[in-house]
Parts: C-alpha cells; structure tokens; sequence
C-alpha cells in the first residue's frame, strides 16, 4: 500500500482544523456544531471522490475505514466519560445516555482517520510494510497475532489502570510511561514511530489545551498543562504507535 499524498493529508487535516476551529469558538451552540460536523464529514467524502481516481482511492473500503474509526473512537470516550467517569465534557448535549455530543461522538472517527493519514503520510517516509517483530534479545519472534494481541494487551492494561488511579498524581500516568518502555523493548520502534510521537508530543497538548481553555471542551482532574493531565499526553504518545500499526493493517485488508 502506497504512502498518503499531500492532498489526501491535507484533506482531513482541512477538516479536523474546520471542527477543531468551530469548538473554540462554538461549541456551546448545540445545533450548530450538531449540523456542522455532518457536513463537514460529507464534505469530506465528496471531495475524496473527486480525487479517487487520482489518489487510488477505494471508497468502499474509506467507507468502512471512517465508521471502524468512528466506532473505536466514540466508544471509548462514551465509556471513559459517561461510563467510567474520569472526566466530564462541559458542552450542551442532547440525550441523557451521552453526556458527550453526538457530533463530537462522530468528530472521534474524523481524528482517527486524519491520525492513520498522517502515519502515512509520504513526507514522513512510512514503512512498506507493518513490522511483525516482536520479543526481546533470543525471545524474539515474526508473527502478526502476535504483535497485534501484545498491543492490544497494553491498550487494555493501560485503560484498566487509569480507570481506577485517574485521581492519583502518579499512579495515573505512570502505568502508561511504563508501557510505552514496554512497547520499545518488544517492538523496536523505528526512525518513522519517533517522528509521530515527537509530532504528538508537541501539537497534541496544545490542541487539547485550546479545546479546554478556549473551547470549554471537557475537564479533567490533574490537568497540570492548561488542563491537561500528564496521562493523557503519555496515552496519546502510545495510542498513536499501536493505532498506526492497526490501522495499516485494517486498511490494506479493506483495500485487498
């Protein structure tokens, strides 16, 4: 599967800055973030038609891909905020079941899909294939399933974790540092994982801070950077190398 070009990154990232923009200055006004980003998402695939013969881009499979995205994204922020409850939105919102906005539930799969682009992206020089390494020293193995149930294994020990030590000033982040020392050691992150992270690292906090503090987006406790706590810099820096292997993965099946 071929890298990402400029116009299909700069496409979603188009879109995410067209939400990202409309929460610091709308986001109290329901109905029209509720109609904007709909519209923003349609927008989107009209315009990925438009350039599908050119980008080799199946819409079947982008079809699929953007509602997985969508689904991963809203069911785990449905289940930290309203199930969970380790941090609350601070936004109106329509239904009793979701405290958070069903367009917000929605701009999850619009993240998610822009956060795969970008680890695609061809300027950042991706990988041609997932890696399937996996182990340490002699015990040391290539073997997809493998790598991919580790992964999933440190998604959930991670996600167990802050579910019960969010209100901790330790506990609540080191769980996830010591996980992304775990996934170095097992998988030997490349030249290309570091480039993510240190793109995460340094505009992540920053959009989560103007979603907070100009928004009015969500709260959390602990937030020490304008709002934001320590565990969720270090679980977006963790998400982003497990979700980028994934997300390869699932696309070239979808697109096979």
């Amino acid at each position: 599967m071929k890298p990402d070009s400029d116009r299909l990154l700069a496409l979603d990232a188009a879109c995410v800055a067209a939400v990202s923009l409309a929460i610091c200055l709308a986001s109290r006004h329901l109905l029209f973030m509720t109609a904007l980003v709909p519209a923003v998402v349609l927008a989107r695939f009209l315009a990925l038609c438009v350039l599908a013969g050119r980008e080799d881009v199946s819409m079947k499979a982008e079809l699929i891909f953007f509602a997985l995205c969508t689904a991963l994204g809203a069911f785990n922020d449905w289940n930290s905020v309203c199930h969970k409850k380790i941090y609350d939105y601070t936004v109106p919102h329509y239904f009793d079941f979701s405290t958070i906005p069903l367009w917000m539930l929605l701009f999850w799969g619009m993240i998610l899909r822009f956060i795969a682009r970008l680890a695609r992206w061809e300027r950042l020089g991706p990988e041609e294939a997932a890696s399937d390494r996996v182990g340490i020293g002699r015990l040391r193995a290539e073997s997809p399933g493998l790598k991919i149930a580790a992964e999933l294994s440190l998604v959930l020990a991670t996600r167990w974790m802050v579910y019960r030590l969010y209100e901790d000033p330790v506990l609540s982040w080191a769980p996830f540092l010591a996980a992304i020392l775990l996934f170095s050691a097992l998988f030997g992150p490349s030249r290309h994982d570091v480039k993510l992270v240190l793109i995460f690292l340094l505009f992540g906090p920053v959009v989560e801070i103007l979603y907070i503090q100009i928004g009015g987006l969500h709260s959390y406790l602990l937030g020490w950077f304008g709002g934001v706590p320590l565990w969720i810099v270090l679980w977006w820096a963790l998400s982003i190398l497990i979700w980028k292997d994934l997300a390869f993965r699932i696309e070239k099946r979808l697109r096979s």
